[in-house]
């Protein structure tokens, strides 16, 4: 049986995890890569954002409580409530190109000017046909929150599934400083996954002599 290594090193101080050391990779909804076609600003697959904030949810499986011989006893629900939603703040770059493709795909699910989907008009059916359909993924898409070493390589890759936003702030502004321009964008999802990118150290696990 393999021996679990107790190298101190393992857990120094200094094995810590940085609170800047995450990126946003974002596939652009089908929707907005057909309309790429037409709009050279969102003639992209995929937008890199540096952000920081609330990045990953409470994840959580509770407990049930069943009565049994005089005493409550508790066991798991094998049930995942629904996700809150995600908020990541992030830089604006200096042509607003990423702040438009986000301000881009709310528009899309609700046009600015006409208040109506602008997508294909049968998304707008029942939540179970448009489930059945398969057409809620025209504007639904899986994004990437991955969480880098010291060395910029990515170790932890969060995948948030089947996700849209749902909100992106307003841009406050000052003549008064030249602070770098910030705001933050709201995500809803349906699953969410984790999954380690860096292999371990060798000497993590011993191997049986």
């Amino acid at each position: 049986m393999s021996e679990i290594c107790t190298n101190p090193t393992l857990q120094s101080p200094l094995n810590v995890a940085s609170k800047d050391k995450f990126i946003l990779v974002l596939t652009l909804p089908k929707i907005l890569r057909e309309m790429s076609k037409t709009d050279p600003d969102l003639d992209m697959d995929a937008v890199q954002i540096s952000v920081h904030g609330s990045l990953v949810p409470d994840i959580t499986v509770p407990a049930v409580e069943v009565d049994w011989a005089g005493q409550t006893l508790n066991f798991s629900s094998h049930h995942r409530p629904n996700h809150p939603p995600v908020t990541v703040n992030f830089v604006v770059d200096n042509d607003y190109r990423n702040y438009y493709v986000l301000w881009r795909w709310l528009a899309v699910l609700n046009d600015p000017r006409l208040s109506i989907y602008e997508g294909t008009p049968g998304a707008q059916m029942t939540a179970n046909l448009a489930l059945e359909s398969g057409m809620v993924n025209e504007y639904q898409t899986t994004f990437s929150i991955l969480a880098l070493n010291e060395y910029n390589e990515t170790v932890v890759e969060f995948v948030y599934h089947n996700a849209f936003i749902t909100n992106l702030r307003g841009i406050n502004y000052s003549y008064r400083d030249g602070e770098i321009l910030e705001t933050s964008a709201e995500f809803q999802f349906n699953q969410f996954d984790m999954i380690r990118r860096k292999k371990p150290p060798v000497n993590l696990i011993k191997q049986p002599a």
